[in-house]
């Protein structure tokens, strides 16, 4: 994913779990807010929970994948947050439909 579209400060991840609207289903969480960037910025969260660091990346880097592909679609000043939530793995397909359905839910698509 571009460096543009990414969210890097933590002070962005804080105002996003303090101001964001959720929309989630059983695989993921989806937390998006207002900004006053002129582009829209994604960032994810992956918990310990999960597995070793190896599973954690890997589903972190499969995340980054699908929200790279739907940057370009989505609307401009939004932060948006993607979490995880199942402790099992997943499959990249299962992971391209849940995130397209919720950015489309949540109403962040073009």
């Amino acid at each position: 994913m571009q460096s543009k579209y990414r969210l890097k400060k933590n002070y962005q991840y804080n105002i996003v779990y303090k101001k964001s609207t959720p929309v989630m289903d059983r695989n993921f969480v989806v937390l998006y807010c207002k900004s006053n960037q002129k582009q829209s910025q994604a960032g994810f969260s992956v918990s310990k929970k999960y597995g070793k660091a190896v599973q954690r990346n890997r589903i972190r880097r499969q995340m980054k994948a699908v929200v790279a592909t739907l940057m370009p679609h989505v609307v401009d000043n939004r932060f948006i947050v993607v979490i995880q939530r199942k402790h099992e793995p997943y499959n990249y397909n299962t992971i391209v439909t849940s995130l397209t359905h919720l950015f489309e839910k949540a109403g962040l698509t073009k």
